[in-house]
């Protein structure tokens, strides 16, 4: 068992990142294992970098998680606005021995998969944000009328980053973590299985005009776990 002391954790027993931390405390293995079934990589580990025992830093944004070269910078600030909120990662890992980042995102009710809208103010940056979204749009054959401000931006624009890293050159793996069956005090619609989540899933491909399989799926995985992990984990 992982403890977490000293790391700010969530003050709730609900939501989705209580239920990572509480995965990555007292379930670790299981969640481990879930993940690398869901790579089809074969042999190896995950190494996670955040959120990890006994330290304290905030959620990892942009690319911050990255060294970047001077080339990678440069093209990371023409595909990206440098001001404002970057899209930030509930969690990040690595599998060193297939040499693949993996940028995490864990749900926990229906609302957090829908998000909200783009937040640029900025005229410069949403021009940057769409120019980047209608680019990695026809990369996956996407019309360019589908709307990906709107609903489901944070998905929309984790699918953007994946497109930009692969261009750049760094293997990288989108895994979203669904948990069914929580419960919040104020009646928040949570999915209690994975079909109710992948419904959920569909209908968010259907608003963005992506076909369930394309270009990026082979390095997005969509793993699904219950609030609450079975006993016997070590």
């Amino acid at each position: 068992m992982l403890s977490f002391q000293g790391m700010a954790q969530p003050d709730r027993p609900y939501g989705s990142t209580f239920h990572l931390f509480n995965y990555r405390q007292n379930s670790p293995a299981i969640l481990d294992a879930a993940i690398m079934e869901s790579l089809k990589i074969g042999e190896g580990s995950i190494e996670w970098v955040y959120p990890i025992a006994g330290e304290t830093r905030p959620e990892f944004t942009g690319l911050s998680f990255l060294q970047l070269d001077p080339q990678q910078r440069a093209a990371w600030e023409e595909f990206w606005p440098q001001s404002g909120t970057a899209p930030s990662w509930d969690a990040v890992a690595r599998v060193s021995s297939a040499g693949i980042w993996l940028l995490i995102e864990a749900k926990a009710n229906h609302p957090e998969l829908c998000s909200s809208p783009c937040g640029a103010k900025a005229r410069a940056s949403l021009d940057v944000i769409e120019r980047s979204l209608a680019e990695t749009k026809a990369s996956l054959g996407v019309h360019r009328f589908y709307r990906w401000e709107g609903t489901y931006y944070q998905y929309a624009n984790r699918l953007a980053l994946l497109h930009f890293l692969q261009k750049i050159g760094v293997a990288t793996h989108l895994v979203f973590l669904y948990f069914s069956g929580d419960r919040f005090p104020d009646e928040t619609p949570c999915p209690d299985s994975p079909a109710s989540w992948k419904e959920l899933i569909h209908a968010c491909h259907l608003t963005l005009g992506l076909q369930d399989q394309h270009r990026l799926s082979p390095w997005i995985h969509d793993v699904f776990l219950p609030v609450s992990a079975p006993e016997g984990d070590v």
